[in-house]
């Protein structure tokens, strides 16, 4: 997310492709590194600490990771599934396509702030990390990394197709502006947060720059 995305805690990943047993331990190697990341950031997610929080043998993590950027990832891939989920839950009764997209934008801005999270719970911690991961991973993993955000873009291209179809939008191919969006919002918020590492984050001064970049989004998007 967000990583800069207000990222929630991985509480139903999407692990179908393995057998209950091996889900139940994909699963607690990725809570682990989320856990790790909220208490001491990039500098505490190592495979060492991650076994020795999950007590599991370095043979169950090289079964399913071949490293860390592969945990990272599956870090990315089932808190942003997560954080689709939770965007299609609080848009779902919104009538306004428009403001469906303003509520996904303000959320992705404001992030964990704007849902009484302190900086000592660590999801400060966690946002710094994984947005220097993010500009990493899209360097070095970048289809795996499109593949984790594709459920957030393809929420908010519907939101735009939707959009576009009711008149409130302009003609456009949904998914490049779902992406344009994105790209805009998430490399802000990345400067952001990198900005504010080692001190506290002021939620008033994130509110306002999500109005100041949705009402950027909206010009350009509106009909």
């Amino acid at each position: 997310m967000a990583s800069s995305l207000p990222i929630p805690a991985p509480s139903d990943p999407p692990f179908a492709a393995f057998d209950d047993g091996e889900q139940d331990r994909t699963r607690l190697l990725v809570t682990a590194a989320y856990n790790l990341l909220d208490e001491a950031g990039l500098e505490g997610l190592t495979i060492r600490a991650v076994l020795s929080r999950t007590r599991l043998a370095r043979r169950a993590f090289y079964e399913r990771f071949q490293g860390k950027d592969d945990l990272v990832l599956a870090v990315f891939d089932s808190s942003l599934r997560s954080a689709a989920l939770q965007f299609g839950e609080m848009t779902r009764q919104v009538e306004s396509p428009m403001e469906a997209l303003r509520l996904i934008v303000s959320s992705i801005v404001v992030g964990q702030l704007g849902q009484g999270d302190s900086v000592e719970s660590g999801a400060h911690l966690r946002s710094a990390a994984l947005s220097r991961e993010h500009l990493r991973l899209a360097q070095s993993r970048p289809a795996e990394l499109q593949a984790a955000l594709q459920p957030l873009l393809d929420l908010m291209a519907g939101h735009v197709a939707a959009g576009i179809a009711k008149g409130e939008f302009r003609p456009a191919e949904p998914q490049l502006q779902a992406r344009l969006i994105y790209n805009l919002v998430s490399t802000t918020v990345h400067t952001v947060l990198l900005q504010e590492e080692g001190g506290e984050p002021d939620l008033a001064e994130r509110e306002a720059l999500a109005g100041a970049i949705w009402d950027f989004c909206r010009r350009a998007i509106v009909a």
